[in-house]
């Protein structure tokens, strides 16, 4: 099946995309499809899971096609795709999920459609198998160790500090930093043996990553693949609250870097991507830049989530997730990689746990120089939580100004004047 054929170049296309994420990517994407004229088809497993609860949800207004599928499974994807080609010819299978890259690569694949190479992919999945592939291709990579369950920890070859992590996860889920062996023993069993599953209900890959801690700024670089050749969109500096976890507080695009060290980053990403195979699509690649220079943390086959797309387009006026769709329809990202025009910055306002009463200042905050959204994802009455995480979070605030470092001042005095007001969580009501 290469629907490609079908259609007039340039024309609309029939896209199908398998699930998406909820931060920012999935939803532009969905909008760019249908602002730019493409019929588009949704698998998922249930659409309540984007439109239900308050906040930011999808609009089923940008679907024209909702089907039903089980979208872990490569085999349901490919036939459900081929169903939807009977009736309209499919020209592109494409995810913003990170948990459905590998499938949506394998059923692309499969259908003779572009995407990126499944085993690419899979070696991106497994941050241990990204690390070894990494370190023989002369990448820079932290030391690192890659712990199966029922295996005895080594604790005398521990790097302390350490960092333990699950190879299969993202949201910075079970990633903390570890200053003792007793500490590192204690979350290497933890995850191992008490939580079996991911943050999706998937069953968890039985091995955990034990490395060495990488003390400096973290950022991400945002590239698109096309032929097997690279382009770099922007570097993305990446706020985190203080260990041991390492949850993300903000990002800024671009990254106030030297002109040196930036190059530097860019080349980790590009080295990393080539030495995984990866020669077509979108990536998020992220590192820290020691006193030794950048090293790799990890490798996703997908735009940035968290809303760094739009900081993106906001700083360079280049829409990542169009340009993504393009390669996919068979155009190469021709505006990849203009320089930034202004800056862009996200802050996000932490969530404590209870049961939401009131949120009070989003007025004051949405009026604030450079503000161009405050976004809100709960209600009076939602349940929240505090589970030390990216999911620990009640809403966003994104600014714009000459710099990011001045986007950055703005979006935080903005969210200063945000406030989330919350009774005992349910457990403790009488």
């Amino acid at each position: 099946m290469t629907a490609r054929d079908d259609r007039a170049p340039g024309g609309p296309a029939h896209l199908v995309f398998v699930e998406c994420n909820t931060s920012g990517s999935g939803f532009e994407a969905l909008a760019a499809a249908k602002r730019l004229g493409h019929r588009v088809s949704f698998l998922t497993t249930g659409l309540a899971a984007y439109t239900d609860g308050a906040g930011e949800g999808l609009d089923p207004a940008l679907l024209d096609r909702v089907v039903p599928c089980d979208t872990d499974d490569t085999d349901a994807v490919v036939a459900a795709v081929r169903a939807l080609h009977r009736e309209h010819p499919v020209h592109a299978v494409l995810t913003m999920s990170e948990w459905h890259v590998l499938v949506t690569a394998e059923a692309a694949h499969r259908l003779g459609l572009a995407g990126s190479g499944p085993e690419a992919v899979a070696a991106a999945r497994d941050k241990s198998r990204t690390r070894r592939l990494c370190r023989a291709a002369g990448v820079p990579v932290p030391g690192f160790r890659r712990v199966e369950r029922g295996e005895a920890l080594d604790e005398t070859a521990l790097p302390l500090p350490c960092v333990v992590k699950p190879v299969d996860e993202l949201l910075s889920i079970g990633v903390k930093l570890c200053h003792t062996a007793a500490e590192a023993r204690a979350h290497v069993h933890h995850l191992l043996e008490e939580r079996d599953q991911t943050y999706r209900g998937r069953a968890r890959t039985p091995a955990v990553l034990v490395e060495e801690y990488l003390d400096g700024p973290e950022y991400s670089v945002e590239t698109l693949t096309y032929e097997g050749t690279t382009r770099i969109l922007a570097v993305t500096r990446k706020l985190l609250s203080p260990p041991p976890a390492f949850v993300e507080t903000g990002h800024a695009v671009p990254a106030p870097l030297t002109d040196e060290v930036r190059a530097a980053c860019e080349k980790v990403a590009t080295d990393a991507l080539a030495a995984l195979g990866y020669t077509f699509g979108s990536a998020h690649v992220e590192l820290r830049v020691t006193a030794d220079g950048p090293r790799l943390i990890e490798v996703n086959c997908r735009p940035g989530g968290d809303r760094i797309t739009r900081l993106v387009t906001l700083a360079t006026g280049v829409e990542l997730v169009a340009e993504q769709i393009g390669m996919h329809l068979g155009r190469p990202p021709v505006a990849a990689g203009r320089a930034a025009e202004r800056g862009a910055a996200i802050v996000f306002l932490p969530s404590v746990p209870g049961r939401v009463d009131a949120i009070t200042g989003t007025a004051a905050a949405r009026a604030a120089e450079g503000v161009v959204d405050v976004g809100i994802y709960v209600a009076p009455g939602t349940e929240t939580g505090s589970s030390g995480d990216n999911t620990d979070r009640f809403g966003h605030v994104i600014a714009v100004g000459p710099t990011s470092t001045v986007a950055l001042a703005r979006a935080e005095a903005a969210a200063r004047t945000l406030a989330l007001t919350v009774a005992a969580p349910a457990a403790a009501l009488p």
